[in-house]
């Protein structure tokens, strides 16, 4: 019994000592500086899919508790964590596949914040071995991306032109009830 339980202990901790340190890292963000961002891994945290994320954020819910890891963007533009850093986040053998939200906010908020989903750059998907020491995911410049305004969306539900303009004509009915009352 004792035996078994030395190698099982064995056993776990060259699985913990062979699992990958994670970094991530994001350039051209310039325009961003202090602002949040948050850095997922499909598959990882019940992040199952960008447009999962997406279809979150765009209802409001708050998806900090599926990110792998998040921060502010620095002066420079980056966003980052090198994979060295100690207690970094782990992933065993295999491809990983991440990506950036990027808020143009310091503190994010449904409803007045807006968002960008950074993606697609080769950089993002990882295939490694559990041998291997560190594994960085690095975006490269996304000024370019950043800074369309095409490609950032709302932070939560914004009610369209044609609600607000029907709540106020309810709320204009129930005044001019109330006052011929």
């Amino acid at each position: 019994m004792k035996k078994s339980i030395l190698i099982l202990s064995a056993i776990a901790v060259s699985c913990v000592a062979n699992a990958a340190s994670v970094g991530w890292t994001l350039a051209g963000a310039n325009n961003y500086a202090n602002k949040a961002y948050q850095f997922f891994v499909i598959g990882q945290n019940g992040a199952t899919s960008v447009e999962a994320i997406q279809l979150l954020l765009d209802a409001g819910t708050d998806v900090s508790s599926k990110a792998f890891g998040s921060g502010t963007v620095n002066g420079s533009g980056a966003a980052s964590q090198l994979a060295t850093v100690a207690n970094a986040p782990t992933l065993d053998a295999g491809t990983y596949t991440g990506f950036y939200v990027i808020y143009d906010t310091a503190t994010p908020t449904a409803g007045s914040t807006k968002y960008a989903i950074v993606q697609g750059a080769t950089g993002l998907t990882q295939t490694f071995a559990a041998t291997k020491a560190s594994v960085t995911f690095a975006a490269a410049n996304q000024g370019t991306y950043l800074n369309n305004a095409n490609n950032w969306k709302s932070f939560g539900p914004v009610p369209e032109p044609t609600t607000v303009a029907l709540l106020a004509l309810g709320l204009a009915a129930v005044g001019l009830k109330r006052k011929v009352a």
